[in-house]
């Protein structure tokens, strides 16, 4: 006991709390949903981050994580936290559009070549936080902080060769979900399939989807390879990234010190997940290679003229996903485009 006090006050001096007011909590269990596998850098931080959070609240506050869909899809995640099922999730921005449909901003055609410093400046600001404070109210939850990363997406096939963004055309082409993304392959010709992550290796083996859009971090952490992917094509879509939420009452139970331990661990680990990210998609990409699959990057007169179909189909897109037209462009200006 003396040695739990002792490592109690070390802990909360560190983040410069009461070590009186977390001997007299209870520890708290929080419980963590993700569908992606155990080395997935999404788990691979969450792990991170609950062993820093253990560490900073002098182990007054412990995560346990679910992995790999062992209690929801991130398809279904974001009202599970609402509702109180599990505690935290980190679903990807487009999979909370159906609650809030500016949830689905980075998907827009005006973000097809954006690079992240742009990206972090809208998430990170104040359009960020107007975003953020529309999740909280629609779906009753607390958005922890920052998002975090899994990268840019790059599409996967099978058995036809990727040479540039028109070799789309016709394909049938696998989307984590959310209305932008499905209506961006439409535009391209294909025909968008959303499946849940953990079904995509089946649904490549059956000839379901001949095609992929993911990032070579999840393929190689899925070894997709294996599922028959052969081709990819760096054409840089659009960034994936995951935001934080906690059920609003399990945050509110929480004392005001803890609740402040629990986004300053949160905020601790978000820049350095960024730049991880970023390199695990490199070191992925290289891993992929290793087992046959052929990147292509699309030449800028390429990239340049997809993007311009994109966006002008952006004005009908905004309108049909119900997208408050006045943020999306608050949002442009941000990112000058």
């Amino acid at each position: 006991m003396k040695y739990f006090a002792r490592a109690v006050f070390v802990a909360a001096m560190t983040v410069g709390i009461s070590p009186t007011m977390i001997l007299a909590q209870d520890q708290v269990t929080l419980s963590v949903s993700l569908d992606t596998s155990p080395q997935h850098i999404r788990n691979v931080w969450f792990k991170n981050f609950a062993e820093r959070l253990e560490e900073n609240s002098g182990g007054a506050l412990k995560v346990e994580i679910f992995e790999a869909a062992a209690k929801y899809k991130d398809s279904e995640v974001a009202a599970a936290v609402a509702q109180g099922a599990i505690d935290i999730a980190a679903p990807q921005y487009q999979l909370i559009s159906r609650f809030v449909p500016e949830s689905d901003f980075e998907q827009l055609p005006m973000f097809y070549g954006v690079d992240r410093d742009k990206i972090y400046a809208v998430v990170d600001g104040a359009m960020g936080a107007e975003l953020h404070g529309r999740i909280e109210e629609k779906l009753h939850v607390k958005v922890l902080g920052r998002p975090i990363d899994l990268g840019f997406g790059t599409v996967f096939s099978t058995d036809a060769e990727l040479s540039g963004p028109d070799s789309l055309n016709g394909m049938k082409v696998r989307v984590p979900g959310g209305p932008a993304t499905i209506q961006r392959y439409e535009v391209m010709g294909s025909a968008p399939v959303q499946i849940a992550w953990p079904d995509v290796p089946q649904a490549l083996q059956t000839g379901t989807i001949s095609a992929l859009w993911s990032t070579h971090e999840s393929v190689a952490s899925a070894k997709l390879w294996d599922a028959g992917v052969k081709y990819a094509l760096n054409d840089r879509q659009a960034i994936v990234q995951y935001l934080p939420l906690i059920n609003q009452q399990a945050y509110d139970k929480l004392p005001s010190e803890l609740q402040k331990v629990l986004t300053d661990t949160w905020d601790q680990i978000v820049d350095e997940q960024r730049d991880n990210a970023a390199q695990r998609q490199q070191d992925a990409q290289e891993l992929n290679a290793s087992h046959g699959i052929k990147t292509v990057d699309p030449s800028a007169e390429a990239l340049a003229a997809m993007r311009q179909k994109l966006v002008a189909a952006q004005p009908g897109l905004v309108s049909e996903l119900g997208m408050d037209p006045e943020f999306v462009a608050q949002v442009q200006v941000v990112i000058g485009n």
